[in-house]
């Protein structure tokens, strides 16, 4: 099978931008008014058994699509050819495992039909349900639906989860010293003349940066007009057509770009001991079984001041790193679960994430109501900061983390109940109240 791999990154890591989500109505635990709860139907796949349909020249499906199995398939083969393509042509950043990989409990999956039955028709190829120290339920798509059967070594795009991983790292490199704190002010040579100088890294981290006047606000991986997808580019291009924008206003602007500035702003600030810091993440602190990765930014020209006696920054690594990681479904639980621990153990990146939380600001509101609003996880949400969703509809009063990825890629962690739900997806077409927010909320599956 033949495919024309030219431009692949648009359809990859584009992720929802605006116009869908949050209704204002009560938080009345168990009402979501947006259609009655408890929907547990498998959305219908277009012409199931029907040929695969390739939609895109990228490796990531629209929203709107409702794939076939075979459809499904194609894509998770894209996605492999993708990741390929970036590892020969160096363009991957890879975190390996250190062998010290932490090992789950688990006990037989608990009782749910309607799990199963999303995991034998539907979207949904990875769910897993994990509390008090144990994986209650650990699903995958049912083998022999794809030509190639999900499996624990199966790499996913975390897509938006991503930016939650990246706040990760912001917490590991204040700890660590590389940052000095959440309302430390960017002073950063290559974005000297950007926006970005002279702010509060919390305006970044809760995406008030005030730089909708500069990213396409319909497709916001293109930056100032650009035709280039922002990963084509390296940030001291971007820098250079940055210069001399200024922010406007403090108002919520959520955009994908953004999450590249402050993944690279990690880079400057650790700048050799980068490595290090990144190996303590995933290695000592979340405890990897395989390899971590994500897309660098191409090298590109481009100082990043029209003063021709500017350093040259061509190539450096605070060019070219990104906040989409390459990563498998049992790893990203192990990344919900530290991050979990960390909050309740109090640690100094427990304080980050409480921190952020504290600082998090409202949320967009009053989003419409259709059934289609169950379809996105942050639809619930009330606030975001610091790359995460919090006070969800329902649970306002818990301490819920929540994360979203492009077409279901998914955490919601409850430091409250010690409760994780973790999702991996093709489609943006199944019930996020029933699969994670009433699983959450009660700590039990949909029976």
């Amino acid at each position: 099978m033949e495919y024309n791999m030219r431009n692949i990154v648009c359809g990859a890591f584009c992720l929802f931008a605006f116009g869908l989500t949050l209704t204002s109505e009560t938080t009345e635990a168990g009402n979501w008014n947006t259609g009655g709860s408890g929907s547990t139907s498998v959305v219908p796949q277009t012409d199931p058994g029907g040929p695969a349909v390739n939609h895109t020249r990228g490796a990531e499906l629209p929203q709107s699509i409702r794939p076939n199995d075979n459809t499904i398939s194609l894509y998770q083969d894209k996605r492999i050819v993708f990741m390929e393509n970036r590892r020969r042509q160096g363009r991957t950043y890879i975190v390996e495992p250190a062998g010290n990989a932490f090992d789950f409990k688990f006990v037989p999956n608990v009782e749910s039909k309607v799990l199963d039955q999303e995991l034998s028709k539907g979207y949904i190829l990875s769910y897993l349900f994990y509390e008090d120290g144990t994986v209650k339920y650990n699903g995958r798509a049912k083998d022999g639906r794809f030509r190639q059967d999900v499996n624990d070594d199966m790499l996913f795009y975390t897509h938006s989860t991503g930016k939650s991983i990246t706040s990760y790292i912001i917490g590991h490199a204040i700890c660590e010293g590389y940052i000095g704190s959440i309302d430390e002010l960017i002073d950063w040579p290559m974005m000297r003349e950007t926006l970005y100088q002279g702010q509060p890294l919390l305006d970044l981290l809760n995406m008030r940066a005030g730089d909708k006047h500069t990213v396409d606000e319909k497709r916001s991986h293109f930056v100032m007009g650009s035709k280039k997808h922002h990963r084509d580019m390296g940030l001291n291009e971007i820098a250079r057509l940055l210069e001399g924008t200024k922010k406007q206003g403090r108002g919520l602007f959520y955009n994908n770009f953004l999450a590249d500035v402050l993944a690279n702003y990690v880079v400057y600030k650790s700048g050799d001991e980068y490595d290090d810091l990144m190996r303590k993440v995933f290695q000592e602190k979340v405890k990897i079984a395989h390899p971590v990765s994500y897309e660098k930014h191409a090298s590109s020209l481009g100082g990043s001041t029209k003063d021709k006696n500017s350093p040259d920054y061509y190539g450096q690594p605070q060019t070219l790193a990104s906040y989409s990681f390459f990563i498998t479904r049992m790893d990203l639980l192990r990344v919900a679960k530290a991050i979990m621990e960390d909050y309740q153990n109090g640690t100094c990146v427990g304080n980050y994430l409480k921190q952020i939380q504290t600082k998090a600001e409202p949320w967009y509101r009053g989003r419409n109501k259709s059934p289609k609003a169950r379809f996105w996880l942050n639809n619930y949400a009330q606030k975001y900061g610091g790359q995460f969703y919090f006070d969800f509809i329902g649970m306002k009063q818990r301490n819920i983390f929540g994360t979203e990825g492009y077409n279901g890629q998914n955490m919601l962690i409850d430091m409250d109940k010690s409760r994780i739900v973790v999702t991996n997806s093709s489609a943006t077409a199944w019930d996020q109240r029933t699969f994670m927010l009433e699983v959450i909320r009660d700590g039990k599956l949909p029976k």
